[in-house]
C-alpha cells in the first residue's frame, strides 16, 4: 500500500515493485490521475482516499486485503491556511494524523502481516526546523515550505514511540526515511523557483525511491522507530535547536490519541 502514490516518488516506488511481480495499490484524491497511474502497469491498483478525511480511513481499510509493506508517502503544500472538518491543519491532519491512523486501523482490523514493514516518507528539509505545535488549529503567519518541514519533523519526533511496535502483538516495523531532494510534480509545483535553480542537480523519481525499496526488502539488519538515507541509519538532529522537538513528543502523541478517541 502506497499513500499518494500517484505520482513522484510514490508511483516509481509503485511501478518498480509491480515489475517484480508485486501486487501494489495506490491511493490518491484525484480518480482519473489515479487511475491513470494505475494502468500503467499491471499489478497496480488504484483506490480514492483522502488521508486529511478521517472517516474515510477506516472505510477504506475494511474493503482493503492484509498488506505486507505501508508506504506513508502522501504530500501536499496548500497555498493557504486550511484546516480538516476536526479542525486540524490540512498538512497535519493528512501527512501526520491521517497515516498515524491509517496504521492504527489496519492494526485494529488485523489488516497487518506478520511482520509488515512500514515506512514514513519524511524530508531532509525537516533539519532546519523545531517542532512547533502551535500552529496546529492555527496559523496566522501561515507559510507552506515552513509547515510542510514541520510536519516532516513530526513525523521523525513521532519515531520514538514506533521503536518498541516490533516486539508488540503483530510484530510490525516502522521506519522514516528521506528520499533527498527528488524532482517531482510536487516540488515543481509548489516550489517552482527551487526547482528551476536546482535544475540537473535534482534526483529521479526512482533515485528518491530507493531507500524506501530497500527497506521493504532488505535482510540487513534495520530499527524500527529510526531514520534512513541512502540505505544507512541517520541522525535525527543535526542541529541543537531542533532537539527541543523530541520534548514534546509525548504531547504530539496525547494529541493523536485524543482524536484517534473521537474517531473510534
Amino acid at each position: 500500500l502506497i499513500t499518494g502514490g500517484t505520482s513522484g516518488i510514490g508511483l516509481a516506488a509503485a511501478s518498480f515493485m509491480a515489475k517484480d511481480r508485486v501486487s501494489v495499490t495506490i491511493t490518491g484524491r484525484s480518480a482519473n490521475k489515479g487511475e491513470k497511474a494505475a494502468s500503467t502497469e499491471e499489478g497496480m491498483h488504484f483506490a480514492k482516499l483522502d488521508m486529511a478525511d478521517w472517516t474515510d480511513i477506516s472505510k477504506f481499510v475494511e474493503q482493503q486485503e492484509a498488506y505486507d509493506f505501508v508506504v506513508l508517502n502522501a504530500g501536499g503544500m496548500p497555498n493557504k491556511f486550511n484546516t480538516n472538518s476536526f479542525g486540524v491543519e490540512s498538512q497535519f491532519a493528512s501527512q501526520l494524523f491521517g497515516h498515524y491512523y491509517l496504521i492504527k486501523e489496519l492494526k485494529k482490523r488485523n489488516k497487518l502481516k506478520k511482520g509488515a514493514r512500514i515506512v514514513w516518507v519524511t524530508t531532509g528539509g525537516m533539519y532546519l526546523k523545531s517542532l512547533d505545535l502551535d500552529t496546529l488549529f492555527e496559523n496566522n503567519k501561515y507559510d507552506k515550505v515552513s509547515t510542510y518541514a514541520n510536519v516532516k519533523r513530526a513525523q521523525v519526533t513521532l519515531m520514538q514511540k514506533f521503536e518498541e511496535w516490533e516486539n508488540e502483538p503483530g510484530e510490525c516495523k516502522v521506519f522514516a526515511m528521506h528520499p533527498g531532494w527528488v524532482d517531482t510534480p510536487g516540488i515543481n509545483e509548489s516550489i517552482p523557483d527551487f526547482a528551476k535553480k536546482m535544475k540537473g542537480r535534482l534526483r529521479t523519481p526512482l533515485q528518491g525511491a530507493d531507500t524506501i525499496l530497500w527497506l521493504l526488502s532488505t535482510v540487513s539488519k534495520i530499527e524500527s522507530g529510526q531514520l534512513y538515507f541512502d540505505r544507512r541509519k541517520v541522525k535525527k538532529h543535526f542541529f541543537f535547536f531542533t532537539k527541543k522537538s523530541d520534548q514534546l513528543c509525548d504531547k504530539l502523541w496525547s494529541v493523536l490519541q485524543e482524536y484517534w478517541a473521537k474517531l473510534s
